[in-house]
């Protein structure tokens, strides 16, 4: 089976949410093909992780007082600032050959993530293990498995939501990062200035290793190492009638409402 791919385009948190949900749904339903998805942040936002709690991790004064935007995810993991970056998603399964299990898949995508980023000369490299102290909500503090990081800093956060044998995943990958930016909306447990230098010496992204490359241009790279590594037929597509139309119903059903991003449910909403 051919795959398809959605060209970059930046769009509103509660759209990027709800095209990703759009796509999982048909996919499974066999009604259209596993898909590669780029899209950025307008506004920029922060996006929470399925579990993660809101009053404990947010600062939502500051959060609207520069005009972000917030958007609950139904992947796990823990809140991205969304600014100036390039977020990907892969919808996918079983069926077109891809591993069973959560880590495999993961590995599976990292592969093309750090292929693309060898060819521009970011020696990034997968991260093996779990790394422990965190000390704040944000995603980007700690790396998990197969996760991409440069000497040690993480360039590439990722989640995954999965049901019988397919998956979506989606993840950031730092064109530039402003740690003042995101620590001014978390709750944080020392003082800013603190954990500014700490995640400072954890995160990196493209612009901190001498690389200026735009969105687009990031995602072209990508497609490509996905072609050669895995020898796929991707092809450029849009969107399809009925995932218009249900990314519609979700965003005023679901990732626009202050039930879904403010107070979490304890069961997946999924159409």
């Amino acid at each position: 089976m051919n795959w398809r791919f959605i060209p970059y385009k930046a769009g509103e948190p509660a759209w990027n949410m709800a095209v990703d949900e759009a796509i999982f749904h048909f996919y499974q339903k066999g009604l259209v093909p596993p898909t590669l998805r780029f899209y950025g942040w307008d506004p920029p936002a922060l996006s929470l992780g399925y579990f993660q709690s809101i009053d404990k991790d947010v600062v939502l004064d500051t959060l609207k007082q520069n005009g972000y935007g917030l958007v609950r995810r139904n992947t796990g993991g823990r809140a991205v600032f969304h600014d100036r970056e390039l977020t990907y998603s892969v919808v996918a399964g079983v069926q077109d050959g891809l591993p069973q299990s959560l880590l495999e898949t993961y590995l599976y995508i990292s592969r093309a993530i750090v292929e693309a980023c060898h060819s521009l000369g970011v020696q990034a490299e997968l991260h093996k293990g779990f790394e422990k102290g965190r000390t704040s909500g944000a995603c980007f503090e700690s790396s998990s498995w197969y996760e991409l990081s440069v000497d040690g800093r993480k360039l590439v956060g990722s989640a995954q939501l999965r049901k019988k044998g397919s998956f979506l995943q989606h993840g950031s990958i730092l064109i530039d990062f402003s740690a003042e930016s995101l620590g001014a909306i978390l709750k944080v447990p020392v003082s800013l200035d603190e954990w500014v230098i700490k995640i400072n010496s954890k995160v990196t992204s493209f612009k901190d290793q001498g690389i200026f490359i735009k969105p687009d241009e990031l995602s072209e790279k990508i497609i490509i190492s996905f072609r050669q590594l895995y020898n796929l037929t991707i092809i450029e597509s849009t969107l399809s009638p009925a995932e218009l139309i249900l990314a519609r119903q979700l965003v005023h059903q679901k990732y626009a409402s202050d039930d879904w991003n403010l107070r979490r449910n304890h069961e997946m909403k999924l159409i």
